[in-house]
């Protein structure tokens, strides 16, 4: 899928979920364990929201952009994959995992004291609670996700299909575009642009991203090879293909 894809911002906010029912369970485990809030602790619950917000929201990146069916197992697990090394990855990389210094009890404790963690045994807590917490937010969103947003649809029809294109061109065409002429077959996607000069990178771009609205409105399976081509043309319209297959002809080439 794409980051064009409309459907990925709604994703995005779907996410703000996983922060939700991730804190939750924090609370939940934190009482569990008799942990008393202060207003020094309360406030530190309160920032670490926005902070499970931003990082959710960053692994919906590439969690988006790696999903390529239905399944929302299988979105759960991009999501899951991604949002545990997100937090795991940096501990591991920059944290100072020296033997000798991390793994001292101070000499006060008794070497049978069983309450006392290193820094070691904390940091590896910490990526064992985070990773057996994410279960359920990230199964719980991934199921939302799949049944609100990324819904199954049924086998493209022409009347869907240019329906889908006509309102992807819409505030999207640049004004030197003569007409888009689109053709689908064999799960093919073809979109021709006509222009009155040459193309240029922003005309290319341009198609680009009508091209990604299209293909957001399907499942990945339906449209799996799509061909852009952008030229200059002064033949007329009439003469360049069947008139329903066009998605836009300008105004005055009619």
């Amino acid at each position: 899928m794409k980051l064009t894809d409309k459907r990925f911002w709604k994703f995005e906010a779907m996410i703000l979920l996983c922060s939700v029912i991730l804190l939750c369970q924090m609370l939940v485990v934190l009482l569990c364990y008799g942990a008393e809030f202060e207003s020094c602790n309360g406030a530190a619950l309160i920032l670490l929201f926005p902070a499970l917000c931003l990082s959710f929201a960053i692994s919906g990146v590439p969690t988006w952009l790696m999903y390529k069916g239905n399944s929302w197992l299988r979105h759960a697990g991009w999501l899951y994959l991604f949002s545990a090394l997100l937090l795991i990855a940096p501990l591991l990389f920059f944290y100072d995992w020296n033997t000798v210094t991390a793994n001292i009890r101070p000499g006060n404790i008794p070497a049978d004291e069983g309450k006392y963690f290193t820094d070691n045994e904390f940091i590896i807590m910490i990526c064992a609670g985070w990773v057996a917490l994410l279960i359920i937010p990230v199964l719980t969103t991934s199921y939302l996700t799949k049944r609100w947003i990324v819904k199954e649809i049924p086998d493209i029809t022409p009347d869907y299909l240019l329906d889908s294109a006509r309102r992807a061109v819409k505030g999207n065409v640049s004004p030197n575009v003569r007409a888009i002429l689109m053709n689908y077959s064999h799960n093919h996607l073809i979109l021709k642009c006509y222009l009155d000069s040459i193309p240029t990178d922003i005309d290319r771009e341009m198609l680009n991203d009508i091209t990604g609205e299209i293909v957001g409105d399907f499942p990945p399976n339906e449209i799996p090879t799509v061909t852009e081509i952008c030229e200059a043309s002064y033949i007329r319209i009439s003469r360049l293909g069947n008139h329903d297959s066009f998605i836009y002809i300008r105004d005055n080439e009619l």
